[in-house]
């Protein structure tokens, strides 16, 4: 095997430390809000050491970055799929990555050009501004960070189940899954709580603090490029479709039957991985990282061919010598026959998860776990 990077290799590594990074971000802000539960100062006191962090220069140059990289290489990602037919995981990372952008960036944004403006919003200032000035905001703070962590943990969730020794680790992180936000939402609402009581007593925690001397913050210009940059990935996200829409449309196949283990033909199409092929036919097949080429566990052994198959990617090389697979094992969700007739063995079961592996269980060469 050669340690050769390509293009498949670098966008990919790119996608999963981008969200890594962003997931990062929406982790911190989310485990700031839960001091919400002691009080608002809390939220203060912990907030250079959570959501502080990122808006330093090159925090903040490192998260634009990221955010953009991320959205356009998920909608390259939906542009080249052959078809949208998956599991529910993937659906809901797929719709939800389509809105981090236009949900992130008018978070980002506002706080960006608050801050070049001279003003720096403690907690107090923000849960006074989103429960008594503009609770709309507020709401639509709460969805986008709720939406960046479905979105986030999806991801997640899916690059670790392609590890091997990852499983005790997902069954703490499924906890953490559905803890962080709740605990978040419940630290919100309490500081939103504290602020209503504090305003109909007439507190001090509840007065507008009075604007520093020569800052002018320009809230229509924040509202103006917020909604240029909702609009703007809403369009490139139909563009997308539309042109996924005419590829496929003059896109010329071929057809090509897939017969598994010596079962029933099934019919499928040379724009179709042989992985998309055995789902369309509404046959199980193993894939815990979803068809990404990260597992090996949708590996099969090709029997028999009508016409030579394509060359593996450097990327399914990298896989197939990793997991050890036998000489002439192919990844399903790599490969695309030409057309005709294939035969192959599959080398783990459909239901097979890194739980099930023992010490022997290497593949062998007769296409089944040892």
């Amino acid at each position: 095997m050669t340690s050769r990077l390509t293009p498949a290799i670098i966008l990919r590594a790119v996608r999963i430390w981008s969200g890594l990074f962003l997931l990062a971000f929406v982790t911190s802000h989310l485990t700031n809000l839960s001091f919400g539960l002691i009080s608002i100062d809390a939220m203060d006191a912990a907030r250079p050491y959570l959501s502080g962090v990122w808006t330093g220069q090159i925090t903040g140059t490192l998260l634009f970055v990221s955010l953009l990289s991320h959205f356009f290489l998920g909608l390259w990602a939906i542009y080249v799929r052959p078809t949208l037919r998956t599991n529910t995981q993937d659906i809901v990372q797929l719709l939800t990555g389509v809105l981090v952008v236009p949900l992130l960036a008018t978070h980002a944004i506002g706080i960006s050009m608050a801050a070049n403006a001279g003003l720096n919003l403690g907690y107090a200032d923000t849960v006074r501004l989103f429960w008594l000035g503009a609770p709309t905001i507020g709401l639509l703070q709460v969805v986008m960070l709720s939406v960046v962590w479905v979105h986030g943990c999806a991801g997640l969730f899916t690059w670790l189940r392609s590890k091997e020794n990852a499983g005790r680790l997902l069954y703490w992180l499924y906890l953490l899954a559905v803890i962080v936000p709740v605990v978040a939402l419940l630290g919100y609402a309490e500081a939103g709580r504290e602020m209503l009581i504090a305003g109909q007593n007439g507190g001090e925690l509840a007065q507008n603090p009075a604007m520093p001397e020569n800052v002018t913050v320009p809230f229509a210009q924040i509202r103006q490029i917020t909604n240029i940059v909702i609009i703007g990935s809403i369009v490139l996200a139909a563009l997308t479709l539309a042109a996924r829409l005419v590829r496929l449309t003059l896109q010329k196949t071929q057809e090509v039957v897939l017969v598994r283990d010596g079962g029933p033909q099934m019919v499928s199409t040379s724009a179709l991985s042989m992985l998309d092929g055995f789902q369309r036919n509404d046959q199980p097949h193993a894939n815990l990282c979803a068809g990404r080429g990260r597992c090996g566990t949708c590996a099969v052994r090709i029997v028999k061919s009508d016409f030579p198959l394509p060359s593996p990617s450097e990327m399914e090389l990298r896989t197939l010598y990793r997991v050890g697979a036998p000489e002439g094992a192919r990844l399903a969700c790599q490969l695309k026959p030409a057309g005709g007739r294939v035969e192959v063995l599959a080398i783990y079961p459909a239901d097979y998860t890194f739980e099930d592996a023992r010490p022997s269980d290497a593949p062998s060469a007769t296409g089944a776990p040892a």
